[in-house]
């Protein structure tokens, strides 16, 4: 991202859309400490490190607009948050793009006919595997993992419900997850 002395750009101040010098020495200095951190933090969230690139630039973009430059102390967290955010828009966008291409007509051919005997056989057998593979747990994990995917209590709630923190019961349910999916690959 370049930013030259009395480049415009909307919003960056509210006078005359320019970054006056002090502003875009802070700017620059912020780039340079900061763009680094928020490239890594994007990468593991977006597709690629091209899309990772471009919403650092993003998120420099928005704090510019913002005008926050001259008022903020730590302009470090504004800069965090203004990532958080932009993560937060592009999975809702996501989300929404998902919904629009699906249709029920396009879901009707994945629908088996009702009284398949080879799909009902199946099931039963997968049914049966997973019975065996949750008695094979721990009583406890158990509990947990059947109080997340079969009640649909959230993890902070089954952590206060249990006298856990979040992170303990997520880990302990990702291990039943994993055990699940061993021994359904196994069979």
């Amino acid at each position: 991202m370049e930013v030259d002395d009395g480049q415009s750009l909307s919003g960056a101040d509210e006078t005359d859309g320019t970054i006056d010098s002090a502003s875009h020495d802070v700017i620059v200095q912020l780039y340079c400490e900061e763009s680094r951190w928020l490239t890594r933090y994007f990468y593991p969230n977006s597709i690629s490190a091209a899309e990772a690139d471009e919403l650092t630039q993003e998120t420099f973009v928005r704090f510019i607009r913002s005008g926050a430059v001259k008022i903020l102390t730590t302009p470090q967290a504004y800069l965090r948050r203004i990532a958080i955010n932009l993560l937060r828009d592009r999975a809702d966008l996501s989300a929404t793009r998902v919904d629009n291409r699906k249709s029920p007509l396009s879901d009707a051919d994945d629908i088996p006919a009702p009284f398949d005997p080879l799909r009902i056989l199946t099931a039963r057998q997968d049914i049966a595997l997973c019975e065996r593979l949750l008695e094979e747990l721990d009583p406890f994990d158990r509990e947990l993992f059947l109080l997340n995917r079969v009640e649909g209590y959230s993890f902070r709630e089954i952590g206060r419900r249990m006298g856990l923190n979040e992170w303990a019961v997520k880990r302990k349910i990702f291990k039943v997850l994993d055990h699940l999916l061993d021994g359904m690959e196994g069979q």
